[in-house]
């Protein structure tokens, strides 16, 4: 019982570290928040700090780890509870990114961008690759091997949430879906069914 004690007080310490830096985020840019700024919002002392992280940019990674088991998430349900390849949807994903924007939009300016945008994209082709090629149906094969097919739509997702982030989310979570599917889904229709003519 003791060490579940001492478990969940790491756990929450380092949660408060994590939050703290990402509540920052969202005040100032990265590069002008210091050490004391992340201690003293998360009321840890110094040495406290330096038992979890060695920098701030371990911190950074961190925090950016925690968001993306968040998405990793709405992708496995997505993958878990839909049987129709043409609905393959990030509409969670959209929502979230714009529930968290001022910490998204602040990520989106430090190192930890482009390993963020690289772990999406990772996670989405393995959960997709999975479904898709689960979906083929039987006897058929796909004009384009399902693995080039899985990065054409991983790409697609991710060049348009970055355009999305870049051009302060002009457009819904709902449009920005909509858009997502109109560009992936003759593709799919192409590949999986050998059917160029589907809406």
């Amino acid at each position: 019982m003791k060490n579940n004690d001492f478990d969940r007080r790491v756990l929450k310490t380092r949660q408060a570290i994590n939050e703290a830096l990402l509540s920052l985020m969202e005040e100032k840019k990265y590069n002008k928040i210091t050490i004391q700024d992340i201690i003293d919002r998360a009321n840890v002392g110094r040495s406290t700090f330096y038992s979890h992280f060695a920098t701030k940019d371990e911190l950074l990674f961190s925090s950016v780890e925690g968001e993306l088991e968040i998405l990793n998430q709405y992708i496995k349900n997505y993958v878990e509870h839909d049987d129709n390849p043409r609905l393959i949807s990030a509409i969670e994903l959209f929502e979230h990114i714009q529930e968290n924007s001022k910490t998204i939009k602040g990520l989106f300016k430090t190192e930890g961008a482009n390993f963020f945008f690289e772990k999406v994209e990772a996670y989405w082709n393995t959960g997709i690759e999975e479904y898709l090629e689960s979906k083929l149906p039987k006897g058929k094969e796909p004009k384009v091997p399902i693995k080039i097919l899985t990065n054409h739509i991983s790409s697609t997702l991710i060049n348009l949430l970055k355009w999305w982030i870049n051009n302060n989310m002009s457009y819904t979570p709902a449009e920005m879906e909509q858009y997502f599917r109109s560009l992936i889904n003759p593709c799919i229709d192409s590949v999986i069914y050998n059917d160029s003519t589907k809406d």
